[in-house]
C-alpha cells in the first residue's frame, strides 16, 4: 500500500476546470465514505478549497478507480483529467507538506490553507476514514507548517487577495473613498473585504447574502447596510465596487442582470472582484463596456509577480520540508516493520493455539506423553515451515543479493 494524492490546483488547472471539482462542506462526508468503500482504499482525506481539490489516500498506486468514481459524481471529469496530478510516496508526502506550510499556495505563506487542511483532517477523522499512515502524515504536516512559519519569513507581509483587490480597484478609481461598495456573501473573505474597504476610507458598504439573519448581524457589527439577496438585481446599479465570495454552485450575477444595471448615459465604471469557486459572476460580463471583472485567477497572476520577495523564505522552507520528509519516511518504515511483525506473530499464535488444543485432547484421551510431544513437535514444524518455505521460494529470486543475504542470515543456526 502507498500514500497517494490525486488532484487539481491553481497551478495545474484554470478556474473553469477547478470549479467543476469543488466539494462543498455538506458533500464531503458522503464523498469520503464513497472513496473509502472503493476496493483497495484503506484511508482517505479530501481537501476542497477555492484553489485546490485533492484526494489523499493510502491505497495501491493506481488511482483509476477513484477517477472513475469522480466521473460518476462530478461534472465533466473527462475534461478535467488532463489537468490532474497524481503523486505517490515521497512526492505525495512533499506535496502535502508544501500545501500545509503555504509554499504551494497562490499567495505564498498565507495562513488560511493550514486551517483548511486541519478541517479536512478533522472531517476525515470524525468519519473514521483515517487510521495510521494518513493520520501520522497529516500530524507531521502540521508540525512542518509550524516550523516553517516560526523559522522562516514566509508568512511576513504576504501579498493577499484583498490587498491585490484594493490595488486593482484603485487603478480604476482615483478616489476610492467616494465610491459605494457591495459585498456578496458573509464568510471570512467577505468580512475581510469589509475591513480592507473601510481601511481605504470606503464608508458606504452594503452586504447581501442568502442567510438574512447572519448577514444582517455581520452588517450591523461592521457598520454596514444590509439588503436581502433577492434584491441584488435592483441594487447593483447604485454601487461602484462589487466583491463576491459565496459557496453557490451557480453564478449569482449574470450578464443579463449586469446589462440591465448599466446606465449608458452615465457610463460609470464597475469593478467586480469574484472570489467564488465555482464563480459567482458569469465571465461573459467582462465583455461589457466599463465593467472590470477580476476572478481569483486574475488576482493570482498579479500576486505571482510579487513572488520574488519571498524566494529566500521558500528556499529555507524547502530545507525544513526535506528534513521532515526523511523523518516521516523513517516512521513509515518502522510502522510497516511493526505491522509485519504483528502479522507474523498473529500467524504463529494461530498455528500454535490449534496444535495445543489438539495436544490437550490427546492427553485427555489417554495417549502417552511421548506421543503427544512428538505430535506437537511434528505438527508445529510442518505448519510453520510449509507456508514460509513456499513463500520464500517465490520472493527470493526477485530480491537483490544484499536483501536475500539478510533473509538467509535470519535462519542461521545458533552454533554458526
Amino acid at each position: 500500500m502507498t500514500i497517494n494524492v490525486l488532484g487539481v490546483n491553481h497551478k495545474s488547472a484554470p478556474i473553469d476546470i477547478r470549479e467543476k471539482l469543488v466539494f462543498d462542506k455538506h458533500s464531503i462526508p458522503k464523498a469520503l465514505e464513497d472513496i473509502k468503500n472503493i476496493e483497495g482504499v484503506n484511508e482517505v482525506v479530501l481537501i476542497s478549497t477555492c484553489n485546490r481539490t485533492e484526494i489523499y489516500t493510502e491505497n495501491d498506486i493506481d488511482n483509476s478507480k477513484i477517477i472513475k468514481w469522480l466521473s460518476a459524481n462530478q461534472n465533466s471529469v473527462k475534461d478535467c483529467e488532463p489537468f490532474m496530478y497524481n503523486y505517490s510516496e515521497e512526492k505525495a508526502i512533499k506535496h502535502l507538506f508544501n500545501v500545509a506550510s503555504g509554499v504551494d499556495s497562490m499567495v505564498i505563506g498565507e495562513n488560511e490553507i493550514l486551517g483548511q487542511v486541519k478541517d479536512a483532517f478533522k472531517i476525515a477523522d470524525k468519519n473514521n476514514c483515517i487510521k495510521s499512515s494518513l493520520k501520522k502524515l497529516f500530524e507531521f504536516s502540521f508540525s512542518v507548517a509550524k516550523q516553517v512559519r516560526t523559522k522562516t519569513d514566509i508568512g511576513s507581509n504576504p501579498v493577499s487577495f484583498m490587498f491585490t483587490s484594493m490595488t486593482l480597484i484603485k487603478k480604476i478609481f482615483d478616489d476610492i473613498s467616494s465610491k459605494k461598495a457591495l459585498v456578496v456573501g458573509s464568510g471570512y473573505m467577505i468580512q475581510l473585504a469589509i475591513k480592507y474597504l473601510q481601511s481605504n476610507n470606503v464608508r458606504d458598504i452594503t452586504l447581501t447574502n442568502r442567510n438574512s439573519e447572519k448577514g444582517s448581524r455581520i452588517a450591523k457589527d461592521n457598520g454596514c447596510n444590509y439588503s436581502k439577496l433577492q434584491y441584488l438585481p435592483k441594487i447593483i446599479s447604485s454601487h461602484d465596487i462589487i466583491i463576491s465570495c459565496t459557496s453557490s454552485t451557480i453564478p449569482i450575477i449574470g450578464k443579463g442582470t449586469m446589462e440591465s444595471s448599466i446606465n449608458n448615459e452615465n457610463e460609470k465604471p464597475f469593478v467586480i472582484i469574484d472570489l467564488g469557486v465555482p464563480r459567482d459572476v458569469e465571465p461573459e460580463i467582462s465583455d461589457l463596456e466599463n465593467v472590470y471583472l477580476y476572478s481569483i485567477d486574475d488576482l493570482g497572476k498579479v500576486i505571482d509577480n510579487n513572488y520574488k520577495i519571498r524566494e529566500q523564505a521558500v528556499a529555507e522552507a524547502e530545507k525544513i520540508i526535506d528534513y521532515k520528509i526523511r523523518d516521516f519516511k523513517t516512521w513509515l518504515d518502522e510502522n510497516h516493520s511493526n505491522n509485519l511483525v504483528k502479522l507474523y506473530r498473529g500467524y504463529v499464535d494461530d498455528i500454535t493455539d490449534g496444535a495445543i488444543i489438539k495436544a490437550k485432547k490427546m492427553v485427555h484421551s489417554g495417549e502417552s506423553i511421548d506421543d503427544v510431544i512428538s505430535y506437537l513437535a511434528e505438527s508445529l514444524k510442518n505448519k510453520l515451515t510449509h507456508e514460509t518455505t513456499s513463500k520464500l521460494k517465490e520472493i527470493l529470486p526477485i530480491l537483490d543479493e544484499s536483501t536475500a543475504l539478510k533473509i538467509k542470515n535470519i535462519f542461521k543456526k545458533n552454533n554458526e
